[in-house]
């Protein structure tokens, strides 16, 4: 049985399993995670998850989804399969198992519409052939208990288990007419997330063009929260003897940016693996993908620091699977304080075996010290 000594904090209890502790003392690098580590943006991603998959299932059948369905609870779910660390990814799920609820005779009526719709580049130009066209009222009772249900099923393999369930019956011409896994300004699921998470000036600032579906004055980034305190980085640049720590994130840099402001400077840029700095390279490498829990970001992230021991940071169960998938070198710390369902997080990476469970990434400085005393 996995044993943990447990260190009480204002902020919560840190866990740091005993069979790790002289690993976690040769720690001389760390790389963070972004959402849910060094920001706390429970107010802003769950949100734009919700609006975005009404929209589009509203457009597609006319069904209004209430909004209590995207509560802390089913996030949780999603999140802790280790596929669904991009949020993007988790909307085209939850749109897909709604309209698998549509009967048979409706979802070939879409089926058309949205075949007809791919002459159509625009993401935009797709959902507006495809909009006010098919009405068909979904029971809305029980729907939430059909989407936990269906969480349960899906797993770190993300995208590829939600299409092994669905395509079969939803159709493969509504996966096109999304476009997804395609890039803002593709894929409708992306684009419209993005629109409303990130508001008219700073979607234009960020991807080179207007947006299409909405132009929100404010985005719903600006519920935004940093975590990370100066002191901290302060207190973790003394104990490593610098700024030998990096990000590898699913988040869009220019994003990051806006909410973490002068703290994304104390990072060195080399460093930094954003989602589109991962999209570059897969495009350069030749590969589908290398997002997480592919251990590419997070790799690369620390490879400039030439390290012997790598600590993790991240706030799901995506970032863990990552820090396993990178090897023997990478340690993982788990955050709960700043996600939604926090106890379901912190006992989930505690079933896990995680090395490091903490209430936020603040405490870090304090598992490393206690880690470096217990070894000497």
């Amino acid at each position: 049985m996995t044993k943990y000594i447990e260190i009480e904090n204002p902020n919560g209890t840190i866990y740091i399993r005993e069979d790790k502790i002289r690993e976690l003392a040769k720690v001389d690098t760390i790389v963070f995670d972004c959402d849910g580590v060094l920001l706390d943006v429970r107010n802003a991603y769950n949100v734009a998850i919700a609006a975005t998959t009404k929209i589009i299932i509203k457009a597609f059948i006319g069904t209004v989804i209430p909004e209590t369905i995207f509560d802390s609870e089913l996030n949780h779910l999603f999140k802790r399969t280790g596929g669904f660390n991009n949020d993007w990814t988790h909307a085209y799920a939850v749109i897909m198992r709604i309209l698998a609820e549509l009967p048979d005779e409706m979802l070939a009526e879409l089926n058309k519409l949205a075949e007809e719709s791919l002459k159509y580049d625009s993401p935009k130009a797709r959902f507006d052939y495809i909009s006010d066209k098919v009405k068909a009222e979904i029971p809305t009772e029980g729907l939430y208990e059909t989407l936990t249900d269906y969480a349960a099923k899906l797993d770190a393999s993300s995208v590829e288990k939600v299409d092994e369930l669905l395509l079969p019956r939803v159709g493969v011409n509504i996966k096109r007419a999304l476009k997804f896994r395609g890039e803002v300004g593709e894929s409708m699921v992306s684009t419209l997330f993005e629109e409303l998470f990130l508001g008219e000036d700073l979607f234009t600032e960020s991807f080179g063009f207007e947006p299409s579906f909405v132009r929100p004055d404010k985005g719903i980034v600006e519920a935004d929260e940093v975590v990370i305190l100066d002191e901290t980085l302060d207190e973790l640049e003394a104990i490593l003897g610098g700024p030998r720590f990096g990000i590898a994130s699913g988040s869009l840099e220019n994003t990051a940016r806006h909410a973490l402001k002068d703290i994304k400077d104390r990072f060195p840029q080399k460093a930094q693996y954003w989602h589109d700095v991962v999209d570059r390279d897969a495009r350069r490498l030749a590969e589908d993908s290398l997002h997480k829990p592919n251990p590419y970001p997070l790799v690369k992230a620390s490879e400039s620091f030439d390290p012997e021991k790598i600590l993790y940071i991240g706030d799901t169960m995506a970032d863990y699977y990552t820090a396993e998938n990178a090897g023997d070198d990478y340690l993982f710390a788990g955050v709960y304080g700043s996600v939604h369902n926090g106890d379901g997080v912190r006992d989930g990476f505690l079933e896990a075996g995680s090395p490091v469970v903490a209430p936020t990434v603040n405490e870090i400085p304090i598992v490393l010290r206690y880690a470096r005393g217990d070894a000497q």
